[in-house]
């Protein structure tokens, strides 16, 4: 992405590793379903889907009778589970409440159901700095494609160039650059930078903090080079 970009206007986040501490839960609920289906996955092919609806993971192990199976174990596991395993990431109340009193408008592009998104918000303590908040009911396709981030643009009304999104996932990247959306790539889940080494974002954020700085800088127009804060 080239340097002469305008103002930014509109910040919006993944929720799931970015906003929300609930990796762990959602990767033990992966593991109980696997187990419950029969199905020997790693650790790390589980992290490596992260970011796609449940459905769509799932569907790409299980069919027919099997998917429905599977997709009630985990939902039944982790909806019971969900409340103590979910928590608000460190530095993320103060990541947005300084982007909020820069006059930066936020929003939420997640994959997840609308009532877990929602409830997770609310839990966190979060849910009323977000102005729009895009689930898996917003639209047919989901990340890694753009559709739903281009479907928050649209109803904040604003122009690709002026937003950003920040996610701990390559989907994440490669949705917000489909959308024309400049991006920051999430390392406090925690992640490795070379998680993103197929879809590199214009900027690496270890902490909450760091990505405050980086955004406000955004906000200001201040020019920025390709994966800074590195």
């Amino acid at each position: 992405m080239t340097a002469a970009l305008p103002p930014l206007a509109v910040v919006l986040f993944d929720l799931d590793g970015t906003l929300l501490d609930s990796t762990e839960l959602i990767v033990a609920s992966y593991e109980y379903t696997y187990r419950s289906m029969g199905r020997l996955t790693s650790r790390e092919t589980i992290l490596a889907d992260l970011g796609m609806p449940l459905r769509n993971t799932l569907a790409r192990y299980f069919s027919g009778a099997d998917l429905e199976r599977a997709t009630e174990t985990y939902l039944t596991y982790n909806l019971a589970r969900h409340d103590a395993g979910v928590r608000q990431v460190a530095g993320v109340a103060g990541l947005v409440q300084r982007l909020a009193a820069c006059g930066l408008r936020l929003g939420v592009v997640t994959s997840k159901l609308r009532s877990s998104a929602l409830r997770g918000l609310a839990l966190c303590n979060l849910d009323r700095w977000f102005e729009v908040v895009v689930a898996k009911e917003d639209t047919l396709r989901h990340k890694p494609d753009s559709e739903p981030l281009i479907y928050a643009l649209a109803a904040l009304q604003v122009d690709a160039l002026a937003c950003a999104y920040v996610g701990d996932t390559a989907h994440d990247i490669e949705a917000a650059r489909g959308a024309g959306v400049r991006t920051i790539g999430a390392l406090w889940r925690p992640v490795e930078r070379h998680a993103f080494a197929e879809w590199e974002p214009d900027a690496y954020a270890r902490t909450p903090d760091e990505a405050a700085d980086i955004l406000e800088r955004w906000r200001t127009g201040e020019p920025h080079a390709a994966a800074e804060a590195m």
